[in-house]
């Protein structure tokens, strides 16, 4: 026992000796499990930086393309935009550190443009493999692509952006090429570089090293291996094409504020176990907050990065106010006031210097509502000024916050512009619709009474002898004529006009139309045809010849001191290539051209913009409708033709007009004699409600021989037809009709079993009616026609009913 109690305290010794010899072995493990946690936190940090960095830097590129994408489907061209494309790409370069170069790159590789202009020593970098597939992966994905490092002549290591430009048509018409070197993005995205050794490598090389000394691939020699196994941290960052592996390891120093020193120091730690295990768990529970701290702040750095880059890329301007100056101004808030960079307005420029004076006392009223607790947040319009002195529009949302402790104004604003534009344009259409109708309505009506002057006047005509009486009745079938031709043009403004087409030849038309063209030009205008051999056109020949005078007259006009009119006709093909450089052609294929020059005052911008809206004119009062190009525009639409117009102020206009080409060929049909036209003993029915037309029709019918039936609309004539359906051989329907109209009425004469032919007569229709003009071939005379025509064209129809 006494033995026992000697040995007792070498045991107790011993014990303890032991137990704190586990102690420090668990503690050093410990430890090192903290040490390789803290390196995987650091690198994660420095990953989620790096990516993030890059990807703004995408967005960036994202956001200039987009814009260039805007402008063409505006249809600006490609060469037009090089000042826009520099504009841009200037404070995105300033902005975003590590940029070497932003490029425009055309389809086939080729660099166009470049900034800043001093970068060609890296274009040779984007000629090879890599920047090619990054083409074609952009191509095919229509998003951005971005290539594996490559290096320049310098020796420099870069990674290319390439974010994809397309027309309306989803063509490629080009790339934005971002170039920028990897080492400052990873340098800029390194924050916690004090405590650890820090690589990144593709595919085994390194790019990039916190050491001071190159690493070259290998390891520090000074390293302990089994060190570096335990504590190195690996990491890979992945974006689009793009695939760059991070190594991270602890630096001698945080290894050593780590790892415990044992030396020396066990009579120490033998005499105070419980210390050192008290000591070891506060340890412990000190790392785990450390640690846990190093997690929330990651998270909120992360956080952070997020919001602002949400901020700094918003297609709204985002701004805060405190004591009358803006505090934080977002690119985009630059962008619309039209200042290159925030530092022009944050600390210098307040609210009231972007606004115009009149809106003053909005801007001061506003916040002062806010914080007396009227309102939490608000909304209101403004008339703002931006740096150039253009006054604009914006809509403005404001709410109350804090900022360094002390109450200030957040809020964005949105440049309202484009949508007032929009606006507009929607009113201007449905005034210009409203307006269509009423004139469609006019012509119809004014039609009908046409149709029975004209028919009664025919009637008479065929009936009296040459003598003074007859010529009085042949100058008011002329003036009829001439009023047709006035509805006509009221029909095309509204496109309510149903074309009769015909294969003709444009340089006929003009040759036939030369002798009224040279009786509305003065001598002191010189007058030039110079017409090419082109194929037909299928043309409705009346509202081509208006066309013509419309766009003479005008010429005419804008040369008062005299000067020279040039009237030519041509061939032209558009292919694909040119479709791309000119958005104003909205088709290909073949097209003869009708071109209308003069060397008179010619129009600004301002006014070329405009020319085709109803009711715009530069011509002074009394002098001018405002009517006759939006005429033009309509009777060209109607024809699937675009018509195009270049002026330039003091040196002239020309017009062109551009109607596909038919293979059909022109038919010469002379003119019949009215004694030569045979007539008939068939049954026909007629139905049209107008009283006028439908007497002066049944009369100059029976005159050469048919008997006639006649129905005041679609209900009788369905009276009559189930009364009579075996004796009709033909109806003649007024397309528009009390009760049933035309269409309907020749519908439920089918389904009665009715055989026979059908011709339309109308003075305008509908969209429904000329396609089924169209598409079905059916026999249509528009009002107002003479009584010769219909029985000309009765007989036609019934002699082909017959053959067939």
């Amino acid at each position: 026992m006494k033995y026992l109690n000697r040995l007792l305290p070498l045991l107790v010794l011993l014990f303890t000796a032991l137990l704190l010899m586990l102690l420090c072995y668990s503690g050093k493990k410990h430890n090192d499990e903290m040490l390789k946690r803290h390196v995987l936190s650091l690198l994660e940090g420095s990953r989620v930086r790096l990516s993030e960095t890059i990807k703004t830097r995408v967005l960036a590129i994202e956001a200039l393309s987009e814009h260039l994408q805007d402008h063409i489907w505006k249809g600006d061209t490609i060469e037009g935009m090089k000042e826009m494309f520099i504009m841009i790409s200037e404070p995105i370069y300033r902005t975003f550190k590590g940029f070497q170069s932003i490029n425009w790159v055309n389809r086939n590789g080729a660099i166009k443009w470049t900034y800043p202009l001093k970068g060609e020593e890296l274009v040779k970098a984007m000629a090879g493999d890599y920047s090619q597939e990054a083409m074609l992966k952009a191509e095919k994905s229509r998003s951005f692509s971005i290539t594996p490092v490559i290096e320049t002549a310098g020796n420099k290591p870069v990674v290319e952006i390439y974010y994809p430009v397309v027309d309306k048509r989803g063509e490629i018409r080009g790339y934005v090429d971002g170039v920028f070197e990897i080492n400052s993005l990873i340098d800029a995205s390194v924050a916690d570089r004090l405590d650890v050794d820090f690589m990144v490598m593709q595919e085994g090389k390194v790019l990039f090293s916190l050491r001071r000394e190159p690493l070259e691939g290998r390891w520090p020699e000074n390293h302990n291996s089994s060190l570096v196994n335990n504590s190195m941290a690996e990491d890979v960052v992945n974006i689009s094409g793009l695939s760059l592996t991070l190594r991270m390891w602890p630096t001698e120093r945080l290894t050593r504020l780590y790892r415990v020193t044992h030396r020396g120091q066990w009579p120490i730690l033998i005499g105070l176990p419980f210390m050192a295990l008290a000591l070891s768990y506060a340890v412990y529970i000190l790392q785990r907050h450390y640690v846990a701290l190093k997690t929330k702040d990651r998270e909120l750095r992360e956080s952070e990065l997020k919001f602002r880059s949400l901020v700094e890329h918003s297609l709204a301007g985002v701004y805060l106010i405190q004591d009358g100056l803006f505090r934080y101004v977002n690119p985009r808030f630059c962008e619309v006031f039209g200042y290159h960079s925030p530092e022009e307005i944050i600390n210098k420029k307040g609210p009231l210097d972007l606004t115009r004076s009149s809106d003053w006392p909005v801007v001061e009223e506003n916040p002062g509502r806010r914080y007396e607790g009227e309102v939490e947040s608000i909304n209101y319009l403004l008339k703002a000024v931006k740096a150039s002195g253009e006054v604009f529009d914006i809509e403005v949302y404001g709410a109350n916050t804090l900022f360094n402790g002390r109450p200030a104004v957040i809020g964005m604003l949105l440049d309202i512009a484009e949508k007032k534009r929009l606006e507009e344009q929607l009113r201007q259409s449905q005034r210009l619709e409203s307006i269509g109708l009423l004139a469609g309505g006019i012509a119809h009506d004014f039609n009908n009474i046409l149709m029975a002057i004209t028919g009664y006047a025919s009637l008479l005509n065929m009936k009296l002898e040459d003598g003074v009486l007859r010529n009085h009745v042949d100058q008011i079938l002329k003036a009829s004529d001439r009023a047709a031709n006035l509805t006509h043009g009221l029909l095309a403004f509204s496109r309510r006009q149903l074309l009769q087409p015909q294969p003709v030849y444009f340089g006929k038309i003009i040759m036939d139309f030369e002798k009224i063209l040279r009786r509305v030009i003065p001598e002191n205008i010189e007058f030039v045809i110079d017409l090419k051999d082109t194929r037909a056109v299928m043309v409705d020949q009346g509202q081509i010849e208006q066309v013509i005078i419309n766009l003479a007259t005008n010429a005419r006009d804008a040369m008062s001191e005299g000067g020279k009119l040039i009237i030519e006709t041509f061939e032209v093909v558009f292919d694909e290539a040119y479709l791309e450089r000119h958005s104003w052609v909205n088709k290909g294929g073949g097209f003869v051209c009708l071109s209308i020059s003069d060397t008179g005052d010619g129009m600004t911008p301002a006014v070329e913009e405009h020319i085709f809206e109803p009711f715009f004119t530069t011509k002074g009062v009394g002098k001018g409708t405002g009517l006759g190009l939006s005429t033009v525009y309509g009777i060209i639409k109607q024809h699937n033709g675009f018509i195009h117009v270049y002026s330039e102020k003091g040196r002239g206009t020309t017009f062109k007009v551009y109607l596909p080409v038919t293979e059909s060929e022109p038919v010469d049909i002379s003119h019949v004699s009215e004694s030569l036209i045979s007539g008939g003993s068939e049954t026909i029915l007629l139905a049209e409600d107008e009283n006028n037309v439908r007497e002066t029709i049944k009369e100059a019918l029976e005159e050469y021989g048919y008997t006639v039936f006649v129905a005041r609309d679609g209900e009788e004539a369905m009276t009559l037809l189930n009364e009579k359906s075996g004796e009709f051989k033909l109806m003649i329907l007024d397309v528009v009709m009390p009760k049933e109209g035309g269409k309907e009425v020749y519908e439920k004469a089918k389904g009665l079993g009715f055989r026979g032919d059908v011709i339309f007569i109308s003075g305008y229709t509908i969209n429904t009616i000329q396609n089924l003009i169209l598409e079905e071939d059916i026999n249509f005379l528009t009002k107002p026609f003479r009584p010769v025509t219909l029985v000309r064209k009765v007989r036609e129809v019934l002699d082909s009913s017959e053959k067939k």
